[in-house]
């Protein structure tokens, strides 16, 4: 059931973004190390989604994938990790992405 309301969908986003640019000053300000910077975007960003989910707005299949490749990369490099899993996830992203965008997957 989708009872998004376009109010309700700016708030979500504004909120987001907002808590990313406090997120992003305080990791300049503290110095905060890549990995711990990734992991609050992430986080970040996978909480809108679940805000939109909970609210019963349409969940935003993109952003949860940026959030979770996020996530994926501040974990990735915090446990120091020697693949390259997010550039390859980055890759692999990217094509889906394309190949939506030119018909080649639904």
């Amino acid at each position: 059931m989708n009872t998004e309301q376009p109010a309700t969908t700016d708030k979500v986003g504004s909120i987001a973004w907002a808590v990313f640019f406090i997120w992003a000053g305080i990791a300049l300000l503290a110095n905060v190390p890549w990995g711990w910077f990734l992991l609050g975007v992430g986080i970040i960003t996978l909480m809108a989604q679940i805000a939109r989910w909970l609210l019963n707005m349409n969940v935003e299949i993109f952003w949860a994938a940026c959030g979770g490749v996020l996530l994926a990369g501040g974990l990735w490099t915090l446990l120091n990790l020697p693949w390259p899993l997010v550039p390859v996830l980055l890759i692999l992203l990217g094509a889906v992405l394309l190949g939506r965008t030119i018909g080649f997957t639904r």
